[in-house]
């Protein structure tokens, strides 16, 4: 079976939704997204991805969007199908039916839904603070076996110890002592965020649902810069806010710049932090939910992990003798920033003590 699935028409057989008058593509990178209309309103349809259609990944991911839905968080759960069901599994895929919501895409000249943004995962993580999955089991996270270094999988996202099996793997791809050097920083960074990892403090972080890909990807706005839509819950997992909070100011809070959805390079080029932005995400965040002195401490490990993730997993889409140069350009860079400019930047923000 190949990676693109079958043929929309099919799946959308399985469902009680009228006259079908249009199926449109509308993107997607791990999996493929239509829209859909027909006599009974629009919908969309979405292929998810292979890592992510687990029974148990299905079960809490389902499981969570019912629960926002009911506490007013702005999402859709699945259109059942004609049998019941909340998925189909068709030629070894999963497809997912949802009502369309109209929106627009995040404006980053906009300093309001910079801290909309911020608001709406705060109210996420608020709401999901009693959030209990249909199963106690404990998933695996097969977050960079599609490369090919390792088949090791772990119960933790952006685990450091796998990041470091791959990268010592990606070692044997690079000719030149200086990018060595480079992978051997990542490295070490790496392991001082095991080390740090290892504490209490750091274990009593995971008390959070996460929503694991905080994107503008995943969001839509009303024309008034209100958050309509929070989407895409594929790697939503107990953890560290502090994951989200990075991933929203590096998503929200970095300098606006052009980017092209259906490309991989574009969607994972280095964006540049800019202290301004990402105070008012902070604050908005903060008058919500607020981050202790501890969590505050942590998010710049945490936009590490999730950094080196981002190119790990980005490296399986592009040519092999591509790879090295898909993870190493700039990926220094927003490290490097964080390391200079987050202690006297956290000092501007209140924070519980």
């Amino acid at each position: 079976m190949n990676n693109e699935g079958i043929n929309p028409y099919i799946v959308l057989a399985e469902y009680n939704i009228g006259n079908i008058h249009n199926v449109s593509e509308a993107g997607g990178t791990a999996g493929k997204t239509w829209k859909v209309t027909t006599s009974s309103g629009d919908y969309f349809l979405r292929l998810r991805g292979i890592r992510t259609s687990t029974e148990e990944r299905l079960l809490f991911d389902h499981g969570l969007r019912e629960h926002l839905v009911a506490r007013g968080i702005p999402t859709t759960a699945t259109i059942h199908t004609k049998t019941g069901n909340r998925w189909i599994h068709l030629s070894e895929r999963v497809y997912e039916l949802y009502p369309y919501v109209m929106g627009r895409q995040f404006n980053a000249d906009s300093e309001n839904e910079i801290a909309n943004a911020a608001k709406a995962l705060a109210e996420f993580h608020k709401l999901t603070l009693d959030y209990k999955p249909s199963s106690t089991q404990r998933e695996t996270i097969a977050q960079y076996t599609a490369l090919g270094f390792s088949n090791e999988v772990s119960y933790q996202i952006d685990d450091p110890r796998l990041q470091v099996i791959n990268m010592m793997n990606m070692k044997e791809i690079i000719r030149y002592y200086s990018d060595r050097e480079l992978i051997d920083r990542c490295i070490a960074r790496i392991n001082r965020s095991f080390q740090n990892s290892t504490d209490s403090g750091y274990n009593s972080l995971n008390k959070w649902i996460i929503h694991g890909d905080y994107t503008p990807a995943n969001l839509l706005f009303s024309q008034d810069g209100d958050v309509v839509g929070i989407f895409d819950f594929d790697w939503s997992m107990r953890g560290s806010r502090c994951r989200d909070v990075a991933d929203g100011l590096y998503f929200f809070a970095t300098c606006p710049r052009n980017i092209d959805p259906s490309n991989i390079w574009s969607l994972t080029d280095t964006a540049d932090f800019d202290m301004d932005r990402c105070l008012v995400f902070l604050k908005a965040y903060q008058k919500i939910l607020p981050l202790s002195s501890y969590e505050i401490a942590f998010v710049p490990q945490a936009f590490a992990g999730r950094w080196f993730s981002i190119r790990l997993e980005g490296m399986a889409k592009v040519q092999q003798d591509e790879r090295f140069h898909f993870f190493s350009r700039q990926i220094e860079k927003p490290l490097l920033w964080l390391d200079a400019n987050w202690t006297p930047m956290a000092n501007k923000v209140k924070f519980k003590g």
